[in-house]
């Protein structure tokens, strides 16, 4: 709970001032940048997460790998947590901002897990479908999963939709075992 607190703290903070500044696209985009390498690089994730490596140390060397790529302000947050100790909270920090950052934008993410991999026209019909009945605009991110045999699963939030295949043939199943009685 606490570190939710926190993490939330931050995000909100760094996303007032990219607001404020008029730098949301370049923070997005600088945070991204941050993640991917902390991320793929695992001395740089490493060193996040070691009490061992004195604060002054990570500072410099984050300073060091960055101070070129991203732009001042994020680095300046990012010396901010290094300096608060937060460091090893830097990834939930990020994804916490980029919850915000969609809300603040009225856009609500969503999983879509199909058999096969959907043509463009099933792609914008379904999100058309989705941003009426959310009132927000839709970021889908797709997956295959050949378990399902057809159809597909879309999943906001807690909510699943299973307009799949296997679903159907489960449910049909069902039905011929225990009679229609049983699945209401």
């Amino acid at each position: 709970m606490l570190n939710t607190k926190i993490t939330n703290r931050y995000a909100k903070a760094l996303l007032d001032q990219a607001i404020s500044e008029n730098q949301l696209d370049v923070i997005v985009k600088d945070l991204e940048f941050i993640r991917k390498n902390i991320l793929s690089l695992r001395e740089l994730s490493l060193l996040i997460k070691s009490p061992i490596v004195k604060r002054d140390k990570k500072r410099k060397i984050f300073i060091e790998l960055f101070k070129d790529k991203v732009s001042e302000t994020t680095l300046n947050f990012c010396e901010l947590i290094i300096n608060r100790q937060r460091l090893d909270l830097i990834l939930d920090i990020i994804q916490r901002f980029l919850e915000l950052k969609d809300e603040y934008l009225n856009i609500k993410s969503v999983l879509v897990k199909s058999a096969i991999e959907l043509d463009e026209k099933h792609i914008n019909e379904l999100k058309s479908i989705l941003e009426i009945n959310l009132g927000k605009m839709v970021n889908i991110n797709f997956s295959i999963d050949k378990n399902l045999i057809g159809g597909f699963v879309v999943q906001i939030d807690d909510t699943i939709i299973d307009a799949s295949l296997k679903h159907q043939l489960e449910m049909l199943r069902k039905k011929f075992l225990f009679g229609t009685e049983k699945l209401n």
